[in-house]
């Protein structure tokens, strides 16, 4: 009662005498620290605070009052402290919730009087609920942060404060967070308007102003660290900045807004059929302003993880968006399903046929199908699977690698596939040296996240390394094509891809159709090498594939490679320096694999024959009879494919006349 009434003095000997009487409790010594604050002896008032709060049972307002004792000694980050825990304890009042926003750097508000108490405070509850001013106060400094930037000069920093401080009191994610959000980036606060950007989009995931906002201060901030009064972000800046825009690019209602504020700009009708030029040039500039590898974050390159993230949000555009609890379906790529926390739900939609719409002539689940290949002019082992694309592989560690196959680039698939853990899960697998199939473990917490496509499905790992092994045999028969095709081409490279792809497709149990891929892919580029008259590349690439081909396919090659040896052959030997003895090899091959090519079977005749009469002149009988005697032999042999055939015959005979004669000279020598 004399606190309250103003007699400090008699107050101070009242509080001390009950101190003494009983020095073990607590509330002396907060009644004593308010009579000192009231008297301006601030330090000691803060000591016994201090003493009250170290106490068994300390005065619940304690924290309340030492901070304002810390505010009127000028100690204004030891007062931010004590009102943060005093909040959460759930005993700080209205006005200690516009003292905390006066100390988080509010300019403009009124200082409290925090001098002490006027009077004694009642006793709170034993388990006190939140204060119901916090609204009310978060509400009128929002007020006037919107007032600062009202009028022809807006003060952003103020603004910046105000919204800041009303954020933290009371969170507020409605219609105005996206203004809140630009306000605190523009007047230097970008790390807190990624936080109250972040908390709306998880709001409304479909508002594009809010996600907008997010995307433009991620993309514009650096390597940002955790604040210390909360978690640390699921993601680098870099991954969130992706998943931002590319949930923009495909969203109608801002395309819709661009279209409207250019017209308005421009005094023009911007067509909706604009939109996909518009889409493509936002996404390269976003791709140039994003950091470099280097600093990036990411496990991938940033310009690649957009570009996964874009398609992925096409696709989930073609199939109608991804239905949730929020305004119209999303269009966005995995990181953006990973950040909102949705992953699972987004599995048990795929899981259960969303994206259907987009797998035309294809079975999501089983992968049946007639694809037509990758502009190769035949189907290969993989292309069920990849010419009707659902939203399990882009939503997905397997998004990389088909991204590389769709650009042409089944070398940088390939190096895609070989690592689709998690880092955590690769850095085990290295220590213990397995030898497993390179996905995440069984138990691996990043999986779903990593690969919200597979979330739904209960065989989801071993799902995703039989898909993993599908990309891969297609990207290896892609490889083995590429090597055959090359201006330099590496016919040994070549046969190594298709091996390795004939092994996957053992395992897949695509043995038979992989074959007949090699073999399509194989005559197609022969037949484009042998137009252009590179006969030599059209036989290389013809024995490539039948080395590597079993024995049911290779009759769709042999005719084909005889007839390539037969023209190379006939060619060199129609020179006017011929190479015979490469031209006989030609011929002998192409006859070896098609004995009924009744033109390799004569033109061999008289290769061998010119070959004898060259030794002959050159003073070699023996290489001369040698000759001739092939010569009449092969002959021989083709007449029982082509029995009395005039040509045949008529060589026949005429060489058998000159072998007499040769080993007639050849006797003669030896006598």
């Amino acid at each position: 009662m004399q606190l309250a009434a103003g007699e400090f003095d008699g107050a101070l000997a009242e509080f001390r005498l009950a101190h003494d009487t009983a020095p073990d409790d607590s509330a002396p010594l907060f009644w004593l620290g308010c009579t000192l604050a009231h008297q301006g002896e601030l330090d000691a008032a803060e000591a016994h605070f201090t003493r009250c709060l170290a106490g068994a049972t300390p005065h619940p307002r304690t924290l309340v009052q030492r901070a304002y004792a810390r505010v009127a000694a000028g100690n204004r980050d030891g007062a931010r402290a004590d009102l943060r825990a005093a909040e959460r304890d759930g005993v700080l009042d209205d006005e200690g919730r516009w003292v905390a926003a006066v100390l988080s750097g509010v300019r403009g508000a009124p200082e409290p009087d925090v001098q002490g108490t006027s009077e004694p405070e009642p006793e709170p509850q034993s388990t006190p609920g939140p204060a119901c001013g916090a609204p009310r106060i978060a509400a009128l400094l929002r007020k006037a942060g919107l007032a600062a930037l009202d009028g022809p000069d807006p003060d952003w920093p103020r603004a910046a404060a105000l919204f800041g401080a009303a954020w933290d009191i009371a969170p507020d994610t409605g219609s105005r967070a996206a203004l809140y959000g630009v306000a605190l980036a523009v007047g230097g606060r970008r790390t807190h308007a990624v936080d109250v950007l972040d908390t709306a989009a998880r709001r409304d995931p479909s508002d594009h102003r809010v996600t907008h906002a997010l995307a433009i201060a991620l993309l514009n901030s650096p390597a940002r660290e955790p604040r210390a009064d909360g978690p640390p972000p699921a993601a680098p800046p870099c991954e969130r900045a992706v998943a931002a825009w590319g949930t923009l690019l495909y969203d109608v209602s801002f395309w819709d807004r661009v279209r409207l504020t250019a017209g308005r700009r421009y005094g023009v009708d911007v067509a909706a059929d604009l939109v996909p030029d518009l889409r493509a040039g936002l996404r390269d500039r976003v791709a140039r302003h994003l950091p470099h590898e280097d600093d990036s974050g990411s496990r991938v390159p940033p310009d690649v993880l957009l570009q996964r993230e874009a398609d992925a949000a096409r696709l989930l555009d073609e199939a109608g968006g991804f239905p949730g609890p929020w305004g119209a379906p999303l269009r966005c790529g995995p990181l953006a399903i990973a950040a909102l926390g949705r992953v699972r739900e987004f599995g048990v939609f795929t899981a259960t046929g969303g994206g259907a719409a987009i797998a035309t002539g294809a079975d999501a689940e089983t992968g049946t199908g007639t694809g037509t290949g990758t502009g190769t002019g035949t189907g290969t082992a993989a292309d069920t699977d990849l010419a009707h694309p659902t939203l399990v592989h882009p939503f997905s560690e397997l998004g990389f690698a088909q991204l590389q196959l769709t650009a042409g680039l089944p070398g940088d698939a390939l190096a895609a596939l070989a690592e689709l853990r998690c880092r955590d899960c690769r850095a085990r697998a290295r220590a213990a040296g397995s030898a497993a199939a390179p996905v995440c473990e069984p138990d691996c917490a990043r999986f779903d996240a990593l690969n919200p496509g597979y979330a739904g499905l209960p065989d989801r790992h071993r799902r995703l390394a039989r898909d993993a092994r599908e990309l891969a045999l297609h990207a290896r028969v892609t490889l083995g094509r590429d090597h055959l095709t090359a201006d330099r081409p590496d016919f040994d490279a070549a046969a190594a891809c298709w091996r390795r792809a004939l092994v996957h497709s053992r395992r897949l149990e695509r043995y038979r159709h992989t074959q007949a891929a090699v073999v399509g892919l194989a005559l197609a580029a022969a037949k484009d090498a042998y137009r252009a008259g590179r006969l030599t590349r059209a036989a290389g690439t013809l024995e490539t594939a039948r080395s590597v081909i079993g024995a049911n396919e290779r009759p769709r090659l042999d005719g084909q490679l005889a007839r390539v040896l037969a023209d190379r052959g006939i060619r060199e030997a129609n020179r006017e320096d011929p190479d015979l003895e490469a031209s006989a090899r030609d011929l002998r091959r192409s006859v070896a694999i098609a004995p009924r090519l009744r033109r390799a079977q004569l033109s061999l005749g008289i290769v061998l024959h010119g070959l004898a009469l060259r030794r002959w002149g050159s003073g070699s009988l023996s290489g001369a009879r040698t000759a001739l005697e092939e010569a009449v032999g092969q002959l021989t042999a083709a007449l029982t494919h082509f029995p009395d055939d005039p040509e045949i015959t008529e060589q026949r005979n005429r060489i058998q006349g000159e072998l007499d004669f040769v080993r007639e000279q050849f006797d003669e020598s030896w006598r």
